[in-house]
């Protein structure tokens, strides 16, 4: 079983956490092909500690992904009491941006298999569970469209990432002026201007992206 799956002891969870942020650190600074060595260095825990944590270099990668999930879905959490429901719903997607510009690398490299793995999978949801909630929210407020769901949400956010990605390093606004994009086309619309169709959902989701036999969790 991965290691992710059950329990860990408070000196195990200590370690893993110590390995998870040494980890982000390191890929962050010098890129994907950072040994595990220098990862273990970073942490203060033999190359053993992580190999048994995490078999392989994906593992790893995939783990921390499926940790910033957890802090988007944690963040999701705690603003879903604000007062302004649709300022709550702009935070967690502005919180979301800022960890895939400092991750991108991360997410580019679970890409292709992002939703065979199921660890990704199941933060993935509780993720668009938590999205879901805080566009209820501003929709019943009436400040957004009630016509969209929380799966039209995050295709439309997956446009900002990509203008993080590709005009980063030209203009650094950029991203930000995408994600106003997406509040102004998220704003209440009349009867005549209604979306054709429906929201996707995640049972479209299990279909575009069925589960491989197989495959390995982070």
């Amino acid at each position: 079983m991965p290691e992710t799956s059950k329990p860990l002891r408070a000196d195990a969870e200590r370690n893993r956490r110590l390995l998870l942020d040494a980890a982000a650190d390191a890929f962050a600074e010098h890129g994907l092909e950072v040994g595990v060595a220098e990862i273990a260095r970073r942490a203060g825990v033999g190359q053993g500690t992580v190999f048994r944590r995490f078999p392989t270099k994906e593992h790893l990668i995939a783990a921390i992904v499926v940790d910033r999930m957890h802090q988007a879905t944690a963040r999701g959490r705690e603003v879903l009491t604000d007062p302004d429901p649709d300022g709550a719903l702009f935070e967690l997607l502005a919180s979301m941006l800022g960890s895939q510009q400092a991750d991108r690398s991360l997410f580019e490299a679970v890409a292709d298999t992002f939703l065979s793995n199921e660890d990704i999978r199941a933060a993935h949801t509780e993720l668009v569970g938590v999205l879901d909630q805080l566009l209820g929210r501003a929709q019943d407020a009436g400040a957004v469209r009630d016509d969209v769901g929380a799966l039209d949400v995050l295709m439309m956010f997956k446009g900002v990432c990509e203008a993080t990605r590709a005009f980063s390093s030209v203009d650094a606004d950029i991203a930000a002026r995408q994600l106003e994009l997406v509040r102004a086309a998220l704003r209440p619309v009349g009867t005549s201007e209604r979306l054709s169709g429906r929201p996707p959902t995640l049972a479209d989701m299990e279909r575009a992206f069925p589960r491989a036999e197989g495959k390995a969790s982070a």
